[in-house]
């Protein structure tokens, strides 16, 4: 909904400089900030689930605004005052006609930050300190030791982490080629 008011007013200065100050998130890698990020999640008592939330959101949401800005920037204006002379109102215009036309866009970033959290690997690593939370990942590499290697439970558990993201997939891809389909036939 953000990237969705920011990209419409975007000829208002602070629109502009709110979108940018968001969309610069991709810029910083988290590699970079990972120790400070650490020590001040755990100062503040977040570390384990809650503290991954706060970052994913954090990180996740710069490359949302862009992808969803940028895709809003291609709908035509012409059909959010056609529904604001129907009668919508700000509400009924945002979730029954522009988050109709978001689909295809929000199957994308939902898919892309599927792959992201779910492979992750160092911010897990990093955050969560207890024995039972750890992610797929992170128990997968305990099959590989300095003195062993474990490849037959290795391969299962790797096959495990694959699989969701698959089937997500080949969901997610037939419902983007409806809603890409959809759009692109007159009715």
């Amino acid at each position: 909904m953000a990237a969705w008011r920011l990209t419409r007013t975007y000829e208002r200065k602070i629109s502009k400089i709110i979108y940018y100050m968001l969309v610069a998130g991709m810029l910083v890698p988290f590699q970079e900030i990972m120790l400070p990020f650490v020590k001040w999640i755990d100062r503040l008592g977040l570390m384990n689930k809650p503290g991954m939330w706060f970052i994913y959101m954090g990180f996740g949401a710069s490359m949302a605004m862009f992808l969803i800005g940028s895709f809003v920037s291609g709908i035509p204006k012409e059909i959010e005052e056609a529904a604001v002379i129907d009668g919508c109102s700000i509400w009924q215009l945002f979730w029954r006609v522009v988050f109709a036309l978001l689909k295809p866009i929000l199957l994308s970033v939902v898919f892309l930050d599927l792959i992201w959290i779910w492979n992750d690997y160092l911010m897990p690593s990093l955050i969560i300190n207890q024995p039972g939370n750890q992610t797929l990942p992170l128990m997968v590499f305990q099959f590989f030791g300095g003195q062993f290697k474990k490849w037959s439970l290795a391969l299962a558990g790797l096959l495990l982490v694959m699989a969701p993201v698959v089937v997500f997939y080949m969901f997610a891809q037939k419902w983007v080629i409806k809603g890409i389909s959809d759009g692109a036939v007159k009715q």
